[in-house]
């Protein structure tokens, strides 16, 4: 009897150790703010795209497009200290939004297909933390600026 709950415990604290470990790294937050005129979401595994909404939230994987005359803002996290506006006519597809709860590390990569987005990022104060925008023919990576990203066809 004594074997059995030694063998518990044990596996008690090595399920919450790892528990632990594994949870330190977390999807960011991640929303519509705001949107104007044709914003369409592919939401990740969909095969279709639906209109977006404002506070829409969004994840890994998920694609996002606007139509002409149209924008929409995608704020990270709830403080608004970063945020990408996307133009008319763009496609973005987010690949990586992750936060460390440990080390406040951030890992943020968004694929520009097509378009125009302006982003807005806070200083990235955290070891290791990167934004970075990837386009069809280069890679962007900033620790906290405003800058402009530009995909010409």
């Amino acid at each position: 009897m004594k074997k059995f709950f030694l063998v518990l415990t044990v596996l008690t604290i090595v399920s919450m150790f790892l528990g632990v470990v594994f949870a330190a790294e977390m999807s960011r937050e991640m929303f519509i703010s705001t949107l104007y005129g044709s914003v369409m979401i592919k939401k990740s595994g969909a095969k279709d795209f639906v209109a977006a909404k404002k506070d829409m939230p969004l994840s890994i994987s998920d694609e996002i497009k606007t139509g002409k005359d149209s924008y929409c803002e995608i704020a990270f996290d709830k403080e608004l200290a970063t945020m990408v506006s996307m133009k008319e006519n763009s496609d973005l597809i987010i690949n990586k939004a992750s936060i460390d709860q440990a080390t406040n590390k951030e890992d943020t990569l968004l694929d520009l297909q097509k378009g125009s987005v302006m982003t807005k990022v806070k200083k990235l104060t955290a070891q290791g933390s990167q934004f970075k925008i990837k386009t069809p023919t280069s890679i962007v990576g900033v620790r906290g600026t405003n800058f402009e990203v530009k995909v010409v066809e």
